[in-house]
């Protein structure tokens, strides 16, 4: 007999865990829901829903073919929809690109490592024609940049200060995806403030293309390494094959990680990518204050341990005017509270 359970405790969670092992899979743990289909007391087909990405499918080998997968994509999907989310993005390996492209999605990236696709609207086409109108000329050397900014530091002007010094155009995309302890609008505000005395310099909204639940859903884990080239494979490629190629960019700047192993990751990733796309990447070395590298993370913790000093030293004006005000108050709170990378 087959029954379809929603996963609910960690005891479940864990043999669902288990059961993606035998195919050489990982689950996340930070689904938000996972379904499974038993045969008796075996599980022979999972699926998970994390944010509007459907993720963590397996199906026993025996069972391919059989409509389980479609299945478990139906009910996510409708819980999807039920939780307000008109576009769902499925992040599966490459050999399963076909299954779900029998289901209507389509295909925006696909990697050796990974694949991903979606589904619903808007679409990327829609996104792409937003920024489009960005576009002043195609003829010079054009920059890119993508910042969460998680605040905007003296770090993150002088990497923008640099791009604009050595190219005609720069688009810096801000994250959008809204699991930062600075929430989305707050963060594209200062961003768009530090950076309005670069006439060269346009800002705007990474949708969920670029360095999202979607595309990179390790750079919001713990670190997560094991996952972390598939998703940086995935974001690269969408971010050369879709976004530089709309924009014209030629040349994506970063700055050089000696913290974050999931950014390194990421940087030498990238490298990679972008050969295929006729791209180049920059990497700058970081600011430095009092001989520490300026980064949003030493932000965070001055403003955990209230050293307005140190503050001052890593912000520019119009990002300590906001840290300091009534505005900021509740951030700040739950800033402290929290240990959290982001």
């Amino acid at each position: 007999m087959w029954n379809t359970w929603r996963v609910e405790t960690t005891y479940d969670r864990h043999q669902v865990a288990e059961f993606l092992q035998t195919l050489h899979l990982q689950y996340d743990y930070q689904s938000d829901v996972t379904v499974e289909v038993r045969q008796g007391e075996r599980i022979v087909a999972t699926g998970s829903l994390r944010g509007s990405v459907l993720q963590c499918f397996g199906v026993a080998s025996e069972l391919q073919g059989e409509g389980h997968s479609n299945k478990i994509v139906d009910h996510l999907t409708q819980v999807a929809f039920e939780r307000g989310h008109t576009r769902i993005f499925v992040f599966t390996s490459p050999e399963n690109v076909s299954i779900f492209r029998s289901m209507g999605f389509r295909v925006l990236a696909s990697t050796a490592w990974a694949a991903l696709l979606e589904s619903g609207f808007p679409s990327i086409d829609d996104y792409l024609n937003s920024i489009a109108r960005h576009v002043v000329s195609t003829t010079g050397r054009i920059g890119g940049l993508v910042m969460n900014c998680n605040p905007f530091t003296l770090g993150h002007q002088y990497l923008a200060e640099h791009a604009a010094n050595y190219c005609d155009q720069v688009f810096i995309l801000v994250v959008e995806e809204d699991r930062s302890v600075f929430p989305y609008n707050v963060r594209l505000d200062l961003v768009r403030k530090g950076v309005c005395h670069l006439g060269n310099v346009t800002v705007l909204s990474s949708g969920p293309y670029a360095v999202s639940l979607a595309t990179f859903p390790s750079y919001f884990s713990a670190e997560d390494i094991s996952h972390a080239k598939a998703g940086a494979s995935i974001d690269a490629t969408i971010y050369a094959k879709h976004i530089a190629k709309t924009l014209g960019v030629k040349t994506r700047y970063v700055g050089t990680e000696p913290y974050s192993p999931v950014t390194a990751v990421y940087n030498a990733t990238m490298q990679t990518v972008f050969r295929e796309y006729n791209m180049e990447i920059t990497e700058i070395p970081l600011l430095e204050v009092d001989g520490k590298a300026v980064s949003a993370s030493l932000v965070r913790e001055a403003l955990r341990i209230d050293d307005l000093g140190l503050l001052a030293k890593l912000v520019p004006e119009s990002t300590y005017s906001f840290l300091i005000s009534e505005s900021a108050s509740g951030i700040v709170s739950a800033l402290k509270k929290t240990r959290s990378r982001h």
